[in-house]
């Protein structure tokens, strides 16, 4: 996925009574728990009778206590981290090193264009630890329920994807549940029915039985135009697969609607309550909502509607030291200022960043 901060592209967004819609098959709060705390756990701002419940509490509390875990940085500036042949390795992670960087992943295409000799695996791992680079993951785009032949081809690609992250010894792979269209990043009106919530978790079913005993996190992240676009969709998918490794590569962006862009505080807080023990790393992006229609546009990390002071302390108290993508900018200058944003605004709650930036 790509987007250019300078063109404005436009986040998928949707007028919905719930938190963040539907996450598939009896997923979602039913009535009564919707009844009872406003938008779908969100509590109630003006009774619950008032119809309207997008506006946060006056007198909204946040807990801003830093936690004793650090955060390390990677982004998708470059140079990155490819499947290109002669790569000057030793130079690539000095090159992340120096930027502040000290974390990064790579995309699932380029990298598994091509097989890497032993040799090649040593001098990466080698570089990487000389460097304090961690290689955390591999970042797979694909649709694991797009129409058949298409489906089987990318869910193969996911499960070549999870034996090439453990052969590096990387963390997890990301991926996500897909889409009914062969494009994932296109809303199919029956995304969020029984039919894709099974295609999608008897995909991973597959996936899993076929990497069993690999130790290899399998981290999916919500998308709107996707039946995984809120906090108890996520939930509720590792439990129907049925696998511990399946777990959240949290983007918190990715499950704003419009009645959540000026809540942001509690749908983080609601998010990290229920999933803090399967986060697997996460995305940082912001986003501002200021035109008529609802549509959400990326924005400057720091500059938006995200509560970063928030989004950080809670991702500074998960029990693991954290990986943090910073992502969806354009130039090497706009990944330097949001960097320089996320240090300041940690800085001033007290959170960890690991390194320096220069």
């Amino acid at each position: 996925m790509t987007g250019k901060i300078t063109r404005r592209a436009t986040m998928t967004a949707a007028l919905a009574a719930g938190l963040t819609g539907s996450g598939g098959a009896d997923s979602a709060p039913n009535k009564a728990t919707m009844k009872k705390s406003g938008i779908a756990g969100l509590s109630p701002v003006w009774g619950e009778d008032f119809l309207y419940q997008w506006s946060p509490p006056e007198a909204l509390k946040r807990d801003l206590t830093p936690g004793p875990s650090h955060i390390r940085l990677s982004s998708q500036s470059t140079p990155r981290l490819t499947g290109e042949e002669g790569v000057d390795y030793a130079k690539l992670f000095r090159s992340m090193r120096d930027g502040g960087w000290s974390a990064c992943e790579t995309a699932s295409a380029g990298w598994l264009a091509r097989k890497r000799s032993e040799s090649e695996i040593r001098e990466i791992k080698t570089q990487a630890k000389a460097n304090d680079i961690v290689f955390y993951g591999i970042h797979c785009a694909g649709n694991i329920i797009a129409p058949d032949p298409d489906a089987e081809r990318w869910q193969r690609h996911i499960i070549d994807a999870i034996h090439s992250a453990d052969e590096m010894g990387c963390q997890l792979v990301l991926t996500h549940v897909g889409s009914m269209y062969p494009n994932r990043n296109t809303p199919h009106p029956k995304n969020w029915s029984r039919e894709a919530w099974n295609r999608s978790v008897n995909a991973l079913k597959r996936i899993c039985r076929d990497t069993a005993g690999v130790k290899i996190d399998i981290a999916i992240e919500a998308v709107n135009s996707e039946s995984i676009n809120n906090p108890w969709a996520h939930k509720r998918l590792r439990e129907d697969v049925g696998d511990p490794r399946i777990t959240v590569g949290l983007d918190v962006t990715n499950m704003v609607f419009s009645n959540t862009a000026f809540r942001m505080t509690e749908l983080i807080d609601t998010t990290f309550d229920l999933l803090a023990d399967q986060i697997a790393y996460v995305h940082a992006k912001d986003f501002s909502w200021n035109s008529m229609m609802p549509g959400l546009n990326w924005a400057m990390i720091g500059t938006g509607n995200m509560d970063y002071e928030t989004f950080l302390a809670r991702v500074s108290r998960l029990k693991r030291p954290t990986n943090m993508l910073v992502e969806f900018l354009t130039t090497n200058e706009e990944y330097q200022q949001a960097q320089r944003n996320i240090r300041s605004i940690a800085q001033n709650i007290g959170v960890k960043i690991y390194g320096t930036q220069p």
